[in-house]
């Protein structure tokens, strides 16, 4: 068999070539080292056992390898396993090793700081503890809470021993009755961000406000009766005050004097001898059940001599 060592040559030149210039690329890539903030993975902890206290976010590793390698890394393409299999509770210390580092090919871990990473641990407990509602906001003058229930009741709360035995008590993210003026129903997470503990079976509640009208009355007597489409001199009213039943919130209705209830007539036309009916202004703060009387007189008012 005839042998042809020119044949192709030009591809054997062009691929001699790359290889060539690949080899110049490689060798020509520096070797530097890089701090990188790796995130910690805790992994297999063991049931019946609680992780407390704080525990850093991440940690340095220095790594060292090629500039064109490096250069890519990001916190994601590192990760440092901590393995807290058999742990019992109590504090311990975990030596923080280049073992312990998974990295991508072509990189190699310096150093690892910290050392060692100081944990500590309780045992886990549980108990049933009632749950409390959390009410903000006033209703709309002359309306009350009359009633306020939460469901469930009681949760069972777990997690590290001193944290559950430290509460007696969880309580509802708040409900707004803010210018209620009917029954507030709402469905509301159990607040428990800084307890260091959490519910068994769900977190969230219900929580019923039930708000009505207030039913206080009182009769406010004296409540002088304002003239209004007459000129001043020319008639009197007979009688000139009137006794106002209003009802309203109870502290409301029992600040209220004989000037904070305003009433009027409107005299127009009316001659003397007759009779007009007595208003009263409104207001937000409470509502005019009566007036006594709901009339009154227009009299002619004596001439000065």
């Amino acid at each position: 068999m005839a042998l042809f060592p020119l044949r192709h040559v030009g591809l054997k030149l062009l691929s001699i070539g790359v290889a060539a210039l690949l080899w110049l690329v490689v060798t020509g890539d520096p070797e530097v080292e890089r701090t990188i903030r790796v995130g910690l993975e805790l992994q297999r902890a063991p049931t019946g056992v609680e992780l407390v206290g704080a525990v850093p976010d991440t940690v340095a590793v220095r790594v060292r390898g090629a500039a064109s390698i490096l250069s890519g890394l990001g916190p994601g393409s590192l990760s440092v396993i901590v393995d807290l299999d058999g742990v019992h509770p109590g504090r311990r210390l975990f030596p923080l090793t280049a073992d312990q580092v998974t990295v991508p090919y072509g990189v190699q871990v310096a150093q690892v700081t910290p050392a060692a990473l100081p944990l500590a641990f309780e045992a886990t407990a549980g108990r049933v503890v009632p749950v409390r509602p959390r009410i903000e906001g006033t209703p709309v003058p002359g309306h009350s809470v009359t009633n306020v229930s939460v469901t469930p009741s009681q949760v069972r709360i777990e997690g590290p021993e001193s944290a559950v035995n430290g509460l007696s008590e969880v309580i509802t993210e708040p409900v707004s009755i803010e210018q209620a003026t009917s029954r507030v129903r709402e469905a509301v997470t159990i607040d428990l961000a800084d307890a260091g503990v959490r519910v068994s079976g769900g977190g969230t509640a219900v929580v019923t406000v039930t708000v009505v009208a207030d039913t206080t009355e009182r009769t406010v007597r004296g409540v002088p009766i304002a003239l209004r489409g007459a000129r001043a001199g020319e008639v009197v009213l007979l009688p000139a005050a009137a006794a106002v039943t209003v009802r309203g919130a109870g502290e409301v209705v029992g600040a209220l004097s004989s000037s904070d209830v305003a009433l009027f007539v409107e005299v127009g036309d009316a001659s003397a001898g007759r009779d007009v009916t007595v208003q009263a202004e409104s207001s937000p703060k409470y509502v005019v059940r009566s007036i006594d009387p709901p009339s009154v007189r227009v009299g002619a008012a004596a001439r000065r001599r």
